[in-house]
């Protein structure tokens, strides 16, 4: 016979069990860190409780890697992520292929058509007409000058290897592929060629990476950061670091080398982990469609972090002023010889890192 205790036991538990969830939605982004400020974020929310009458949750984690994004797909722990062009269709990855990404409704991303027009529709996100990855912002991995320190500006990517740059300038560690690129184009290798693994493999070409190692300052992880670049001449970055570097009364640019420069696209994808609930994709949707939107474009990714926009009509919420100091960025992402990173195959990639690993063995 059950106890009374144990009767007042059950019915509590029951009584728990049938209480109504209380909360709204959650939706896990993972990113890098910038893209998610913490008012926009306020903003976006904000923006769904008037729009849905839901309160989202929004949790934000960030990645120090690429390779990240692959591994919380697959353990299912996230919604939507960030990842650079050249991941998606990466023969690590195919994150199409194995359908961990799922096709965007471009009906509820009426800012898509407010992108770059060399933005849109590009074959690294493209699959029959179905677009997986909506570009966020996009940049290069530059030839970065401190303008206090080096006039005029370098206009060759061999200036890293002059015997007056010796420990005045640093480099990407954890994305050594870029960094075989620079060296192939100091080379004089057609941009078409940088992850051509004939040609990379030489005695040349390991050489000049080995010197590029050797006569660092520094090798810093994930993005650049102020303390990675201050008092240096020089660095090949990201340009993230530039906004810092300036509250610090230090100037930095990026300078359009001869040979060119490669660079990056991030963009907006959605995890399989959104299959079967509509709403919940809608709405992350609608943070997609909401980071391309100028206001976002401006605050968040031209002054917040110093990197280049991917929306056309950003000046149109300008000041005059403002207007005056911001390029065409069509024009500029054309003509200044941006030469996207390439899709890898494994047997490239392979090669590339064991070229990396044998220059820094070298260079000890």
């Amino acid at each position: 016979m059950i106890s009374s205790k144990k009767v007042v036991s059950y019915l509590f538990l029951f009584y728990l069990v049938c209480l109504p969830v209380e909360g709204g939605i959650e939706l896990r982004l993972l990113t890098w860190e910038g893209y998610a400020p913490a008012a926009q974020v306020e903003r976006f929310k904000a923006l769904i409780k008037e729009k849905y009458d839901e309160d989202l949750e929004f949790k934000i984690s960030y990645v120090s890697s690429s390779e990240e994004y692959f591994y919380q797909l697959r353990r299912k722990r996230v919604d939507i992520l960030t990842p650079s062009h050249n991941i998606i269709k990466d023969d690590r990855f195919n994150l199409i292929e194995k359908g961990l990404l799922l096709a965007i409704n471009l009906d509820n991303i009426p800012n898509y058509f407010k992108l770059l027009p060399s933005l849109q529709w590009a074959d690294y996100c493209t699959v029959d007409a179905n677009v997986y990855s909506v570009a966020l912002a996009h940049g290069p991995y530059g030839l970065a000058y401190n303008v206090d320190k080096v006039q005029p500006a370098p206009t060759s990517w061999n200036v890293l290897w002059d015997e007056q740059m010796k420990q005045q300038y640093s480099l990407s560690s954890d994305y050594y592929e870029v960094n075989v690129y620079i060296t192939a184009l100091a080379l004089g290798f057609d941009p078409q060629d940088i992850a051509n693994i004939d040609k990379l493999r030489s005695e040349e070409v390991l050489n000049k990476l080995t010197a590029l190692i050797k006569n660092a300052s520094g090798l810093w992880e994930g993005v650049d950061k102020p303390e990675d670049l201050e008092d240096n001449k020089l660095a090949a970055a990201w340009g993230f670091s530039f906004p810092g570097l300036k509250k610090q009364g230090q100037h930095w640019k990026i300078a359009q080398p001869k040979e060119g420069t490669t660079g990056w696209v991030d963009g907006h994808a959605l995890s399989y982990t959104l299959e079967g609930k509509p709403r919940l994709k809608r709405i992350a949707e609608e943070w997609i469609n909401f980071t391309i939107g100028e206001q976002f474009q401006w605050q968040a990714i031209v002054n917040g972090i110093g990197s280049e926009p991917v929306n056309l009509y950003i000046s149109e919420n300008l000041s005059a002023e403002q207007r005056a100091g911001l390029p065409n960025f069509e024009q500029q992402f054309i003509t200044d010889n941006r030469i996207l990173w390439p899709i890898l195959s494994r047997r490239q990639r392979n090669v590339i890192e064991q070229l990396w690993e044998k220059a820094l063995e070298r260079a000890k």
